[in-house]
């Protein structure tokens, strides 16, 4: 069974494409997804692997990809505005232009702001060009924190622990 701590987000199902059951895709990461033996989708709580059977770039920012047991429009619309997942020990980051630590990493993470904790960072939302990390607060609150490198004063991936110099106020924000 896979597990969530296995997988890293590499991606988005946008839409599918034509009726063969192809699917529209685009991915977070400079991959090329036809260097991955399959894709891996959450359905109705199960992370389920889907084994590539073609892949074409669509333009520089979209992939058509065709898996196996999808073969019509009405298969493929099933998984628009899917999160594509990838198994982490398996993508092709390239270690030159990597610190090993990816944004979807920081999930988990416990967030400090200075001294003092803040919250375990629960999930990324890299949807726009503001990127946010919501974290769950020991005090109940999710807080919307911007993702900024020139915020961030520590990252101890061993501890699982990201420290942050956060401007004033930043964390009232809802």
């Amino acid at each position: 069974m896979i597990k969530a701590d296995q997988l890293t987000s590499i991606g988005k199902v946008f839409k599918p494409h034509g009726i063969k059951g192809e699917l529209n895709a685009m991915f977070d990461y400079d991959i090329d997804p036809s260097e991955l033996r399959c894709i891996i989708i959450e359905q109705d709580g199960i992370f389920v692997p889907f084994f590539l059977e073609g892949v074409r770039s669509k333009g520089t920012d979209s992939w058509l990809i065709k898996v196996e047991g999808i073969s019509d429009e009405k298969q493929a619309s099933a998984l628009v505005n899917h999160e594509i997942f990838g198994l982490t020990a398996e993508l092709p980051f390239d270690e030159e232009d990597s610190d090993g630590v990816h944004l979807h990493d920081l999930v988990g993470y416990e967030l400090w702001n200075g001294d003092a904790p803040l919250g375990t960072i629960a999930r990324i939302d890299d949807s726009t060009a503001n990127i946010l990390m919501l974290v769950e607060a020991a005090d109940g609150r999710t807080v919307f924190v911007p993702f900024a490198e020139e915020f961030i004063t520590a990252l101890d991936t061993e501890g699982r622990i990201i420290k942050m110099d956060l401007p004033d106020g930043i964390t009232d924000l809802n």
